[in-house]
């Protein structure tokens, strides 16, 4: 960055303003080439004349009618909308022009706010990856041979490169906290309904949070208070108030309990290899006696009922839910391929009109609207009845409550963020293929996708460096096809990656869980990104 524009976080910021260093209108001028020169980070980017009106705008306010957010740069997945600016979910043929913004948002600039476009996603917010999107991957901010995290790739990548301030994702099955965990900066998910939703594209509206990715613990904080007020009347129907009196939750500096997966679900093996694997399992280990440090006390639990619930999301009837978000985009008019025509012949429907429009519609067989993995995603709906959805509410509601009595012994949990960090190529070998299947993306989700489902609140955090050097024999032994890779794109055969940890608890614990994130935060003594990580950016051209 050039000299004139700040570390931006929101104190210096505020500083660099109040001291005349700099100015909204500068700092535009300096942040927006490098915003449009990242590739693939952004769908829409806000023309420089567009967000110079803007800041020139809020330089106009009286000092004393200034927001808390005067002239902080920030951007916006392209799930949520924006007045003005084209809302398309990573889909093209969804694109449309909001004339309002989402509550949320709309709270955000009323604060002072400079929003500068919508981010790049994983269509329609259905991914952990970030590469399934026809606009192009969003480059990792540490290495760019490996993937951004998804679904909410563009936000996280720009506030880990040290582009803004902060910037909104949404998290379903986890989209505000891996893509945190691989770019090295701060995502937080609050309770369901604590932030208005209204203005969000649905991915499953039930379950859908409006999240923010930020340089510190403390600055989302702040952040998800102004957006906290976002409010849009009737057209809230999501949206919950604290109940009270509150749930207990122990004091800022008081001890408490938290529990941790067992082993058995930590599987760190994968395509990185044993060095990878040993890394990994090592930083967990340094994040758990961290947070004992903090005044945790380790408790044992039984992480079973997490893990079963978190399988519901993708594996029942809950899939559906996709599906009925996007009904009337997707029961619109499509062709149907070849394949898709076979495959309504072969289901015996074809003489059938009514049978054969109900089955193209829940198989979207050659909608070419959608990406081949999301079209296998939504149309898992086909696969189940309404019998179906009830039997699958009553195997949620079994296991929630097991794991409320898991958690009635411990304040929060201590899961890793990810398991694994993934070459591009290595998702590509399962994804971009005719009949696509997604394993490693499913992983990603094992520590996320029970959340929301279990009414819980969560942050990521930073909590560590992985580090291997792929050119030594030991390492490349176990992870031979890595190394090659590495080896062919040209770049370094060691890598340096982000480690991240999440907590999670109860609904409604969330500015306590906010609290314990912070003091991880400060003894892990990590800032945001690879800067704030003490390491160089991997950029290396793709073939």
């Amino acid at each position: 960055m050039t000299a004139s524009v700040p570390a931006l976080d929101l104190k210096a910021i505020a500083a660099a303003y109040a001291s005349g260093a700099t100015s909204p209108s500068q700092l535009v001028q300096a942040l927006h080439p490098q915003l449009a020169a990242a590739p693939a980070m952004f769908i829409h980017l806000a023309p420089l004349q567009q967000l110079l009106e803007r800041a020139a705008a809020l330089e106009a306010q009286p000092e004393g009618s200034r927001g808390a957010l005067w002239g902080v740069p920030f951007a916006t997945k392209d799930n949520v909308d924006v007045a003005g600016m084209p809302t398309t979910a990573a889909c093209p043929a969804f694109l449309y022009v909001p004339e309002k913004s989402a509550a949320a948002v709309q709270a955000l600039e009323d604060a002072g706010g400079i929003n500068f476009g919508k981010t790049n996603l994983d269509q329609f917010a259905s991914g952990l990856v970030g590469t399934r999107t026809p606009y192009g991957t969003t480059r990792n901010a540490f290495d760019s041979r490996f993937i951004p995290g998804g679904s909410s790739s563009g936000s996280a990548a720009a506030v880990g490169a040290g582009l803004l301030c902060f910037a909104l994702g949404t998290d379903t099955a986890g989209s505000g906290r891996v893509p945190a965990g691989y770019n090295g900066c701060v995502g937080l998910k609050g309770t369901l309904g604590k932030i208005s939703t209204a203005g969000v594209v649905p991915a499953c509206a039930s379950l859908d949070c409006l999240t923010v990715f930020a340089r510190s613990v403390d600055d989302g904080a702040v952040i998800m208070a102004v957006m906290e007020r976002g409010d849009a009347g009737p057209a809230d129907v999501w949206r919950r108030s604290s109940p009270l009196p509150l749930t207990y939750s122990p004091g800022p500096g008081a001890p408490f309990r938290f529990g941790v997966p067992g082993p058995e679900f930590l599987e760190w093996t994968g395509p990185g290899g044993d060095a990878m694997a040993a890394a990994s399992a090592a930083a967990f280990a340094a994040a758990v006696e961290r947070l004992q440090g903090c005044g945790g006390s380790l408790v044992p639990i039984d992480f079973s009922p997490f893990a079963q619930a978190a399988a519901l999301l993708y594996q029942s009837s809950f899939v559906a839910e996709r599906y009925s978000g996007l009904r009337a985009f997707l029961d619109g008019p499509h062709a149907a391929d070849a394949k898709g025509a076979q495959a309504l012949a072969a289901a015996g429907v074809a003489a059938d009109p009514a049978a054969a429009a109900l089955l193209q519609q829940r198989s979207l067989a050659g909608d070419a609207r959608l990406m081949p993995v999301t079209r296998a995603i939504i149309s898992g709906a086909g696969m189940f009845t309404a019998t179906d959805a009830f039997d699958d509410k009553a195997r949620l509601a079994v296991l929630a409550a097991a794991a409320r009595h898991q958690l009635a012994s411990i304040d929060c949990l201590l899961v890793p963020t990810v398991l694994e960090h993934y070459l591009l190529q290595e998702i590509a070998d399962t994804e971009d293929q005719d009949a696509p299947s997604w394993p490693l993306n499913a992983k990603n989700g094992r520590f996320t996708n029970f959340v929301n489902l279990l009414d819980m609140c969560g942050i990521a955090v930073p909590s560590g460096l992985l580090t291997v050097d792929y050119s030594a024999p030991e390492a490349a032994a176990s992870a031979q096809q890595r190394a090659q890779r590495l080896a062919a794109s040209g770049g370094p055969l060691r890598v340096a990656l982000p480690f991240g940890v999440t907590l999670l608890a109860t609904a409604w614990r969330d500015e306590w869980l906010w609290g314990v994130a912070a003091a991880m935060e400060q003894a892990a003594g990590l800032g945001c990104g690879p800067a704030g990580h003490g390491v160089e950016p991997v950029v290396v051209a793709q073939a």
